[in-house]
């Protein structure tokens, strides 16, 4: 993400938990994804935790969750909403993250793809972090484009934020190493999950 969008969100945060209540449905969708006790979970653009709380339940025991954000605001409005649980939290850009290279079974990126200013980038960072075997799902509660005429409509850093159909996203994410496991798109879902190849792409 860009520094506008840094700034966007830090504006947002001290409000967003309550624009944005989770719902009941999110912790069947990790179920879907498969979410176990024992799992390395990245929660990447997690704002200030409307996964995250769920994502802690379902890991233990013996997982971990890290949530990252680049906006450090969302960060402080996480570990304060989920005091004294706080996952481990890491502020950073998605598209070069100090994380640990095939240390993650999992990441979660919840209403955050769109932001990212350099996609292919951030798939590439996503495979990195990934365990081979390990898997990616990107989520959102609304179909692509819903979202791209939502963000349309805004002003700000985030109006020419754009989620690729799944169509869209197989190359991004062959290119990456990434290979489509599963895609769903409906009006109130977008689904795209994929898997590291257990080598490396030629």
């Amino acid at each position: 993400m860009s520094r506008p969008h840094r700034d966007y969100f830090n504006r947002l945060a001290p409000s967003w938990h309550d624009k944005m209540p989770p719902g009941p449905e999110l912790r069947v969708y990790l179920a879907r994804f498969g979410v176990s006790p024992g799992d390395r979970i990245l929660d990447i653009g997690a704002g200030t935790g409307r996964m995250t709380g769920f994502l802690l339940n379902m890991v233990s025991p013996g997982g971990c969750v890290v949530a990252q954000d680049i906006a450090s605001g969302m960060l402080l409005e996480l570990r304060r909403l989920l005091s004294p649980r706080s996952p481990a939290l890491v502020c950073d850009d998605a598209c070069r993250m100090s994380l640990k290279t095939s240390f993650f079974d999992k990441i979660l990126c919840f209403s955050a793809f769109p932001h990212f200013t350099d996609q292919s980038a951030a798939l590439t960072e996503f495979y990195r972090i990934l365990r081979p075997g390990g898997r990616l799902l990107i989520l959102h509660t609304a179909s692509s484009a819903r979202l791209n005429a939502f963000h349309a409509g805004l002003e700000g850093a985030v109006s020419q934020d754009r989620l690729p159909a799944p169509s869209e996203m197989i190359p991004l994410l062959s290119a990456s190493g990434l290979e489509l496991c599963d895609a769903e798109e409906k009006d109130d879902l977008y689904w795209v999950e994929a898997q590291k190849h257990l080598s490396p792409p030629s």
